[in-house]
């Protein structure tokens, strides 16, 4: 499997289908219960196989809740299904969550009769190493599955040889064998061990072939590996005929689905590697079509897969593919963001009757559509002479009236309930219509960041520019770390911040584009990945030298403002929405300074990572989870000031009053700019499929997620806001643990967006308030001035980097627009000062 880092995902889940429904249960379940985890089991597999991980999660997770209900807590199905649930959790990459399941999965497994459970539960863990790219940890996981499954194979040869009398036997089934083979030889490849690796797979494969049974998508699986296999020891041949016919088979079993496009890919990703460019274009644009309508297949899509296609297109010199290269760089993953507002989408959903019918119904015609195809792809294999020309028109016809009847309802939701279409899919923006929104000096640039290599893409009036990059995703991993170390003061010292690396930052993501930036001084970062952790204002365009002059530093934000948006498709609908609405009347709501009780330092930041990752499913946030959150008194007096600021018609909420029901009881569309003094919990991983939100005052006990003092990112999306700008102070974006939030961040500000918002000031570490106050003060002037925000926002940093107290990034670079920064326009009444007719009122 390709996707994000996963490896052989449906073979796996193929292989629990096959042997979890067998397990013996301590008491007989009744016939009612068996046939639901038996549909259970087989939803799951089907999802998995097509690449849908987030959908097999919630079917393993539906199944393990009847499994132990069924067959009890410590029973070995239940350690089967953790197992499962802990690779479809990892391969959507949830590590940390995954490993709490596997250590649950272990004991239980590690006791269990079956020498194949404890087999499949180490080529489990093989994957999940995989995933993280622990190749060396998941080679010796996967070796200890394959001697322990060909042990068990030997003993099941002997013993049915005993029982017959010395005559020849059926051999058993050696699909686990194959199983842990495709692994082996997957992670020998990935260490350069070409002939182990050509060795497993060959096994592998000749079982696959042979073995009657196992599910047909293996043989592509292990087709499309000995295609990686060849290429790698530069044989052509074999490799675009191997590429060729997985790519075949997963068509005739999938259709124009997840499985085959990412087959294309990898088809694509081949022929350019050999510099076959017409060719990689014409594998890649079959892929295209199906992601432009497969938003599951568009989720599995990773950096490394669209930077061969980018080279492809660049190289060609043809500008007719400018549009191609544009709207691939938006297929790559963007990480927490999408699965934010993937988890917002659903939510919504959830919440509205007609609308969760219309999708249950098109995802049961899916279902049977892809059911349909493993049938008749089975039907395909059979030897001619049994073979049923009836059964196999009965299945096409299914297939035919199915993907028919999915199409016509995904139609209707589409047409019925559009603001939930936009939501959970959006598509990628035309290169054409970014051109004709930006203003002629104003430029945006798109990232594909990968683990081998990396592209950027800029975009002007005038056109694409399009640059291969030496980074890679690991080295500003490493530089992103190391930068905001600096932004955690350390016994009430500021550490000291890289120039160095801030310049070498430059020069690896904007000094190869910066001949195409003369003239704009408002650059729009479409981030992505970890950079959305790292706001780019405070790159530094010229060698520092040796000396940390913070004032004199050649940072970004003197050339040009910067601003972020979560993608170039937010990017036109906030152009869009930007004229559309009439000004709201009153100035500013703000709230601050809620009620925590916990305590500061380490252990404050234990406290905000406990919250911040906090598992829950469908209940309220509990109350003493928040109030163990450190407290911000310094932020009462930051939004009292900027209310004062803001004059007539300011509302603001600090302490008690700082409460959800308190926030949700105003009249938020009244407000042009709402303020949000306080932690915002953005996990780095979505745990549990959790989501980011705001932090409010917990009541004393919390009995429904409407009240219970945490805002999470669907409840903001449900919210009507009809705000120019909202300001989200002091969040945490999880750096004690190395989980960069700023995806989080990104998705937090996509659901105010859905709310009504069209722009989102938001800091990516907590700054001293006097600092954040002249900041804010300074961003209003200059929005009251016609600047716009992101101009506003500059100006306002350059005032605190010239002041040699306030020089340090740690002070000035921590908060960023996301969304519309160009201009504020007809809204330029966003802070009427002269007006001030009564203040704040508290």
């Amino acid at each position: 499997m390709v996707g994000r880092g996963t490896f052989f995902v449906g073979f796996a889940a193929g292989l629990l289908a096959t042997t979890l429904g067998a397990a013996a249960a301590p008491a007989a379940p009744n016939a009612a219960a068996v046939a639901v985890e038996k549909q259970a089991i087989e939803t799951a597999r089907l999802d998995s196989g097509a690449d849908n991980f987030a959908a097999a999660e919630g079917e393993y997770r539906k199944l393990l809740a009847l499994q132990t209900r069924m067959y009890g807590t410590d029973s070995a199905p239940v350690g089967d299904t953790l197992a499962e649930l802990a690779l479809q959790v990892s391969n959507q990459g949830r590590f940390d969550e995954a490993a709490a399941l596997f250590r649950r999965a272990e004991p239980i497994v590690q006791v269990t009769a079956s020498p194949a459970a404890r087999a499949r539960l180490a080529s489990y863990q093989a994957l999940d190493a995989a995933n993280q790219r622990d190749y060396v940890d998941a080679l010796k996981y996967a070796r200890q599955s394959t001697a322990a499954r060909r042990a068990e194979v030997a003993d099941a040869r002997k013993a049915m040889q005993a029982a017959s009398g010395g005559q020849p036997v059926i051999p058993p089934n050696e699909g686990e064998l194959a199983h842990s083979l495709r692994i082996e030889a997957e992670m020998a490849l990935r260490l350069g061990d070409l002939a182990s690796a050509e060795a497993a797979s060959q096994e592998a494969l000749w079982i696959v072939t042979q073995e009657p049974g196992l599910p047909l998508w293996w043989r592509a699986d292990v087709v499309s590996l000995m295609g990686e296999v060849s290429a790698a020891g530069g044989r052509v041949v074999p490799a675009e005929r191997d590429f060729r016919d997985a790519r075949d088979l997963d068509k005739t079993i999938f259709g124009d689905t997840a499985p085959t496009a990412l087959a294309d890919i990898r088809l694509g990703e081949f022929y350019s590697a050999q510099q076959l460019y017409p060719a990689s274009i014409e594998a890649y644009r079959a892929a295209f079509a199906i992601l432009a309508k497969d938003p599951v297949a568009r989720s599995e899509v990773v950096p490394d897969q669209i930077v061969p296609f980018e080279a492809a297109a660049a190289a060609s010199n043809d500008p007719t593919l400018d549009a191609d290269m544009f709207r691939a760089s938006q297929l790559a993953d963007s990480g927490i963001a999408d699965q934010v507002i993937a988890r917002v989408a659903a939510r919504q959903a959830a919440g509205n009757a007609e609308l969760a019918q219309l999708i249950r119904e098109a995802q049961a015609a899916q279902t049977a559509r892809d059911t349909a195809r493993v049938d008749l792809a089975a039907e395909y294999a059979k030897p001619d002479e049994v073979r049923s020309r009836p059964r196999e028109d009965q299945l096409n016809s299914e297939i035919e009236r199915s993907s028919a009847q999915a199409d016509a309802l995904f139609v209707k939701v589409a047409q019925t309930f559009p603001d939930y279409a936009k939501l959970a899919d959006p598509g990628p923006a035309a290169l054409s219509a970014v051109q004709a929104q930006l203003q002629p000096n104003e430029a945006l640039v798109t990232f594909v960041i990968g683990v081998k290599s990396s592209f950027a893409l800029l975009v002007t009036p005038k056109g694409l520019t399009t640059m291969p990059l030496q980074v890679t995703q690991d080295s500003l991993a490493g530089d992103v770390a190391e930068l905001r170390k600096a932004f955690v003061p350390e016994a009430g010292h500021l550490p000291v911040f890289s120039l160095k690396t801030a310049y070498s930052l430059y020069q690896g993501l904007l000094q190869p584009l910066s001949g195409k930036l003369a003239g704009v001084d408002h650059l729009i970062v479409v981030p992505g990945g970890v950079l959305s952790s790292l706001p780019l204002s405070l790159l530094v365009t010229q060698p520092p030298g040796d000396g940390q002059d913070y004032s004199n530093a050649a940072w970004l934000i003197r050339s040009m403002a910067v601003s972020q948006m979560p993608s170039p498709r937010a990017f036109l609908a906030l152009r869009a929405e930007r004229d559309r609405h009439a000004t709201a009347p009153r100035a500013f709501l703000g709230v601050g300074d809620p009620n925590f009780s916990g305590a500061n330092g380490v252990a404050g930041m234990k406290a905000l990572s406990a919250a911040a990752t906090q598992c829950r499913e469908e209940g309220p946030m509990p109350a003493d989870i928040l109030r163990a959150l450190p407290p911000l008194p310094d932020t009462a007096h930051e939004v009292q000031a900027v209310a004062a600021q803001m004059g007539a018609g300011s509302t603001v909420l600090l302490g008690a009053q700082a409460s959800e029901p308190n926030v949700r009881a105003q009249a938020l569309d009244q407000y042009r700019v709402v303020y949000f003094a306080t932690h915002g919990l953005l996990p780095g991983e979505l745990h549990c499929a959790g989501e980011p939100g705001l932090a409010l005052t917990p009541p004393a006990v919390a009995t429904s997620t409407n009240a219970d003092g945490f805002l999470s990112a669907s409840e903001i999306a449900a919210l009507k806001l009809n705000a120019d700008l909202v300001v989200l102070s002091a969040c945490n974006t999880a750096q004690e643990s190395n989980r960069f939030g700023g995806g989080s961040l990104q998705g937090l500000a996509d659901a105010f967006f859905a709310s009504g918002a069209r722009a989102v000031l938001a800091s990516h570490w907590e700054v001293p308030s006097q600092a954040t106050t002249q900041l804010m003060i300074g961003v209003f002037n200059g929005a009251g001035h016609q600047q716009g925000l992101a101009q506003a926002l500059r100006q306002s940093q350059l005032t605190l980097i010239s002041q040699g107290a306030t020089a340090h990034p740690f002070n000035w670079a921590a908060f960023t627009i996301i969304g519309e920064g160009s201009t504020l326009g007809r809204v330029a009444a966003i802070n009427q000062f002269a007006q001030n007719e009564g203040g704040a009122k508290p």
